[in-house]
């Protein structure tokens, strides 16, 4: 091969792969775009939207799930918020000085509210959803009851309001989202 048609040729062949990174460029931001749309529009089908958007765009697998893939990670972040949860309450029993009723309840409910999403999981994927409403309205009510239980006493002000309010959030969002598979 002449020299001259073998540097038109890699001449060529180099106009060919920078071209192919743009059009691969564009495919992988379309995609993203697209991603990000799906996140969006499972997220509007929510009563707390924001708390969706920022849980569901936090995790890095939302960029390549389906709308059953995103109800997925919804469960996840309230399986792992209700176990962190129980964490939080069992440090607080620690330091405190004094035996808490509602703490000691709240141990229990948020165990309960923990096993109720970690069964819904097969649930979910066998798509059993009349079974997995019933679990997670079940751990929703859970967290309630831990909140009530100060409300009910003159103990103290409930150290968990926050905590107990996302998790019914994001428990409500995982069921919304849910609910747009059916």
């Amino acid at each position: 091969m002449k020299m001259a048609s073998r540097k038109a040729l890699i001449e060529l062949i180099a106009s060919f792969c920078f071209l192919s990174s743009f059009v691969l460029l564009g495919t992988s931001t379309r995609q993203i775009n697209q991603q990000r749309d799906l996140v969006s529009f499972a997220c509007n089908n929510t009563l707390y939207v924001e708390e969706c958007l920022s849980s569901l765009r936090s995790e890095p697998l939302n960029e390549t799930s389906d709308l059953r893939g995103l109800a997925s990670i919804a469960l996840n972040l309230s399986i792992a918020h209700g176990e962190e949860t129980k964490g939080y309450i069992d440090d607080l029993k620690s330091k405190s000085g004094s035996e808490s009723r509602c703490l000691n309840d709240c141990t229990e409910e948020y165990a309960d509210a923990v096993q109720n999403l970690e069964d819904s999981v097969h649930a979910l994927r066998i798509r059993y959803y009349d079974k997995v409403t019933t679990l997670v309205s079940a751990a929703m009510t859970d967290s309630d009851t831990c909140e009530d239980c100060f409300g009910e006493t003159e103990e103290r002000e409930s150290p968990l309001t926050e905590r107990n309010q996302y998790f019914h959030k994001l428990c409500s969002n995982f069921l919304s989202i849910t609910s747009l598979q059916f």
